[in-house]
Parts: structure tokens; C-alpha cells; sequence
């Protein structure tokens, strides 16, 4: 992948892993931006959008990744690489700026509320409506309420293609919310997993989540003339992951420190980690009715 524009704070990273979502050895601030986000205008509360309007698009996308917490909760000091991996994917298919709301270290408690209502008033039936989210666990848990919020805001959203992508710790967790709505739900590990992030490249050791790595790889093999196929890519990034798990993090020392740290031992399971896909078919009836056009 490319190199992410970054701009690095005070304090020396001590570390090179974390289980991304949860705890972290490091305490690095990083802000920036990747090339394409240079096209869009700053919102008060870390909020992106595009300056200029697009006609039409494959879809619509929210984009959230936190990294830093105001001292909430331990930071994660990647430069942004999981949203810079996904942001890739739609722009390297044509997606424009405006179809995108990318936002990165916010901590309103009107995040998903505002994100969400952004696709909502933009996505029409038919179209694609995709929610990425990375960070820690407990902010989005706890900090914004996920369960008593994003299923009533994900319901809303005009379209039977959802897809949902969550990287975070106990990511099933966060997915299950969304149960007996129709669109997909890809959740990076189990309800009871720990999510594993590099801090820095170090050798094989990438930096980020390898789960969003990979998905990200698989989509962006797939034909360029076809819709993504997102439960296809889930396949082969679980397939990836697994396979980069026990041939790289179990073999590097140092890659488990985080894991041996709470007691946690996942080398000594046979599979690990365990990607899940929360799917749920379309229900008969009419379509939601779409509110009003508020894309101008």
C-alpha cells in the first residue's frame, strides 16, 4: 500500500503492538490525512466532507477510525492505515469525494448519530451504503452507545445493501447489534477475541489491522467492471488472516507480548483469529421510504 500523510505528536512510541481496540504500548498522537482527503474540506469535531458534488457513484461511504483518545483510553498509534486502506479501495474504483465522510478522532458523542444521518439523507434504494468503523472497543461500546444507537440509525439507512465493516476488539459484538437487518455485517474477530493491530512496520509485521488488510487486498483484486463483492472478500481476508496469524505474529518475537500481557494465549488455539460474517436477507415488502433529498 501507499504512504500516509501524517504528521507525528510528542512522545516516543514504546512498543510495537497492541490489541488494536483494547489495550495499546504505545502513546502516540498521529493526525493526517491521505491524498485524496487533501480535496476535502475540515468540519468542526474531526469531521470530513467533500467540497465538490458527483452526479452518481457506486455507492455511499462513512469512514470512522480513532486513534487517539483525549486520554479516555490508551491510543493507537497507526497514522490512520485502516481507514487510508478502505478510503483506497472506493477511490481506486471511482468513487468520488463527496460520496465519502471520512472522520477520524472525533470523540462527539453525536459521532454516529451525525455520520449516520449522513447517509441516510444521501443513499437512495438500490445503492450501496457502507459503514466502516476501527478504534477502540469501549468508545464506540460505551463512549457512544452503540447498541442503543446504531441499529435504529442503520435501519433508516433507504437500502437493503448495507454493508458494515467493524475492526475493534469483540467486533461480533458490535455487529450482532444490527441482527434481523437486512445487508451484511463484517465483523474482524470474534465476540470474545482480542483484535491484534501493529503499532509501526517492523519486518514482516505489518502496521494496523491485519484484517482490514486483507480485506481490502481481496477487494481490490476483484474485477474492476463488477460490484464489490464483499462476502467473497470476507472469505478470502479470513483465510488471510488466519494464515498470516500463525505463520508471522506466532513466529516474531515479541508479536504476542500484548496477547501474554492479560493471560491470553491464542497461539495455543487451532484457529485464530476468528473473522465472522453477520448476514441477513432482504425482507419482503416495500423498500424504506427515502427522506428527503438533502444531497444538494
Amino acid at each position: 500500500m501507499g504512504h500516509t500523510k501524517s504528521v507525528k505528536g510528542k512522545g516516543p512510541a514504546r512498543g510495537g503492538v497492541a490489541l488494536g481496540g483494547c489495550e495499546s504500548l504505545g502513546r502516540m498522537k498521529w493526525v493526517g490525512v491521505v491524498a485524496v482527503v487533501a480535496l476535502l474540506t475540515t468540519l468542526p469535531g474531526g469531521y470530513l466532507r467533500a467540497s465538490a458534488q458527483s452526479a452518481s457513484a457506486p455507492g455511499w461511504a462513512v469512514i470512522i477510525e480513532n486513534d487517539s483518545y483525549a486520554g479516555r483510553h490508551r491510543e493507537l498509534p497507526v497514522a490512520y492505515i485502516n481507514s487510508t486502506r478502505i478510503l483506497r479501495v472506493l477511490t481506486h474504483r471511482g468513487w468520488p469525494a463527496d460520496h465519502v465522510l471520512l472522520v477520524r478522532d472525533s470523540l462527539d458523542p453525536q459521532t454516529l448519530n451525525t455520520a449516520l444521518g449522513w447517509l441516510a439523507a444521501r443513499v437512495r434504494p438500490g445503492e450501496l451504503a457502507l459503514f466502516y468503523v476501527a478504534g477502540e472497543y469501549q468508545f464506540f461500546a460505551r463512549d457512544l452507545h452503540w447498541s442503543a444507537t446504531v441499529p435504529a440509525l442503520w435501519k433508516r439507512v433507504p437500502t437493503m445493501r448495507r454493508v458494515m465493516i467493524v475492526e475493534t476488539c469483540f467486533a461480533e459484538r458490535l455487529a450482532d447489534a444490527n441482527r434481523g437487518i437486512p445487508g451484511l455485517a463484517l465483523a474482524a474477530v470474534g465476540r470474545d477475541e482480542w483484535d491484534w493491530w501493529g503499532l509501526r512496520d517492523n519486518g514482516p509485521v505489518m502496521r494496523g489491522a491485519p484484517f482490514t488488510y486483507f480485506l481490502a487486498n481481496a477487494l481490490n483484486e476483484q474485477a474492476q467492471d463488477a460490484p464489490l463483492d464483499f462476502e467473497t472478500a470476507f472469505v478470502q481476508a479470513s483465510a488471510d488472516v488466519q494464515a498470516y496469524f500463525h505463520d508471522v505474529i506466532v513466529t516474531t518475537p515479541g508479536a504476542l507480548d500484548a496477547f501474554h500481557a492479560i493471560s491470553a494465549y491464542p497461539e495455543r488455539l487451532p484457529i485464530f483469529p476468528n473473522p465472522q460474517l453477520v448476514e441477513e436477507a432482504e425482507t419482503t415488502g416495500s423498500s424504506p421510504t427515502p427522506p428527503p433529498d438533502r444531497r444538494r
